[in-house]
C-alpha cells in the first residue's frame, strides 16, 4: 500500500484537492474529520477538552462550541498545545484503524489528509511522498476571512499557529498550485495522481506472485 501525504496551510484549498482525488477513486483519510469525530459528545476526547478548559465552552446543547475553544487555543501557544494533547491521540487511534483496514482490503493508494504534516514529524518518515497544496499567504488571510467571516487579527492568529506555507512548500515532494482558477488546480490534481499511480504493483499480482514463489518451492523439494 503506497501511502501519500497531503497538507497545506490553512485555507489553502487542501480539502478540495482531497475532494478532487476521492472523486477520482482514491482512499483519503481526513485528519480533520478525525478530528471532529473525537470531540462530540460522549467520544473520549469530548471528555478530555471539557476537563481540560471547562464547561464554559459548551454550547446549551451540550456539544463543544467551536469558535469559543478556537478563541482560546489560537490566542495561547499553551493552551494549543493542550488542547492537542487531549485530541491527537484520538485522532491517532482512528487513523491507525482506517489504515489497517484498508490495508486488508488491498488497497494500492492512500492519501493521508494531515493539516500538520511537517509540525508532526514522526509520521514524515511513513509517506511515499507529501502532496503540498499552495496559495500565498495574502490569498490564505483572504480566504480565512471570507469563509470563516473572521477579523483579521483572528485569522492572522490562526495562519501564525502553523508553519509558513513558504517553509511547507521547500520540504514538499509534490506542489499544487491553488492561487488561480480551481479548474487549474484540478487540472495538476489529476496529472499529479496518475504519476503516483505509477509503479504501484496491484495486490492482486503480488499475492500472484508468492503463490507462484511457493507453488515452485513446493515442485523444487517434490
Amino acid at each position: 500500500m503506497r501511502l501519500v501525504g497531503l497538507t497545506g496551510g490553512i485555507a489553502s484549498g487542501k480539502s478540495s484537492v482531497g475532494k478532487v482525488l476521492q472523486e477520482e477513486g482514491v482512499v483519503v483519510i481526513s485528519c480533520d474529520a478525525a478530528a471532529k469525530q473525537v470531540v462530540e459528545q460522549g467520544c473520549p476526547g469530548y471528555r478530555k477538552v471539557v476537563s481540560k478548559f471547562g464547561k464554559d465552552i459548551l454550547l446549551p446543547s451540550g456539544e463543544i462550541d467551536r469558535q469559543k475553544l478556537g478563541a482560546l487555543v489560537f490566542g495561547s501557544r499553551e493552551n494549543r498545545e493542550a488542547l492537542n494533547s487531549c485530541i491527537h491521540p484520538e485522532i491517532a487511534k482512528i487513523v491507525r484503524r482506517r489504515l489497517i483496514l484498508e490495508f486488508l482490503k488491498g488497497t494500492e493508494l492512500v492519501v493521508l489528509d494531515i493539516p500538520l504534516l511537517f509540525e508532526s514529524c514522526n509520521i514524515r518518515p511513513y509517506m511515499h511522498s507529501v502532496i503540498l497544496v499552495y496559495c500565498t499567504p495574502e490569498q490564505q488571510k483572504k480566504r480565512l476571512m471570507d469563509r470563516n467571516d473572521f477579523t483579521e487579527e483572528a485569522a492572522n492568529a490562526r495562519i501564525n499557529s502553523q508553519w509558513s506555507i513558504e517553509e511547507k512548500k521547500d520540504l514538499a515532494d509534490h506542489v499544487i498550485d491553488n492561487t488561480g482558477l480551481f479548474l487549474e488546480t484540478e487540472s495538476q490534481t489529476k496529472t499529479l495522481l496518475a504519476e503516483l499511480r505509477k509503479g504501484i504493483l496491484p495486490i492482486r499480482n503480488i499475492l500472484l506472485l508468492l503463490f507462484l514463489f511457493a507453488v515452485a518451492v513446493i515442485l523444487y523439494n517434490f
